[in-house]
């Protein structure tokens, strides 16, 4: 069996157990944690559909938001998009996030929300996109509480089972986070 497999049997095997609705908001989050090497081979398996026809015999519903190409969508949108362009430092915030990015990230959520209920999963795919300009984990803590279902996110990196800390694209600085790890 694939890894890729292997990922979708255990998260539909997570997503049949039971949903107690009195978990916080970091409870219902789900990391995916896969090497950066297997992007591909994942995503050629979400594309074709089988994550979702697989996650729907549990009962539950499977929306997706791709974030890969959103940075796109965001700068093509900015009126300062131009003078990003020719001054590219001008995009960084003191907290080394693309600016405005961030709203654009959780609108781009909010909108798959609006058709969600308790009994969805939101799937983030591409986080590893995000890497070096905005962070997966402030994006995780804007919208962890307005997921109405669960949040699954593909997570290309490493998760330290001792320490809880997950690290995209194997970066040096881990981020230790609440939610339940999906690994192979």
């Amino acid at each position: 069996m694939s890894l890729a497999q292997t990922i979708l049997e255990k998260l539909k095997e997570y997503l049949t157990l039971p949903w107690p609705q009195n978990v916080s908001a970091r409870e219902r989050v789900v990391m995916v944690v896969y090497p950066p090497n297997d992007e591909r081979k994942l995503r050629r398996l979400l594309e074709s559909g089988e994550f979702s026809r697989e996650i729907a015999t549990t009962d539950h519903g499977w929306t997706e938001l791709d974030l890969g190409p959103e940075f796109s969508k965001w700068l093509a949108g900015s009126e300062y998009a131009e003078r990003y362009l020719q001054r590219p430092e001008r995009l960084w915030d003191d907290s080394g996030n693309i600016r405005g990015l961030r709203e654009h990230l959780i609108h781009q959520v909010a909108e798959k929300c609006k058709a969600m209920t308790s009994n969805d999963v939101l799937a983030l795919v591409g986080g590893g996109s995000l890497f070096g300009l905005f962070s997966v984990s402030s994006l995780v803590e804007q919208i962890e509480s307005h997921i109405p279902g669960r949040l699954v996110i593909f997570f290309p990196g490493e998760h330290d089972a001792k320490n809880n800390s997950y690290r995209l694209l194997g970066a040096k600085d881990g981020w230790g986070y609440l939610a339940v790890p999906i690994t192979c």
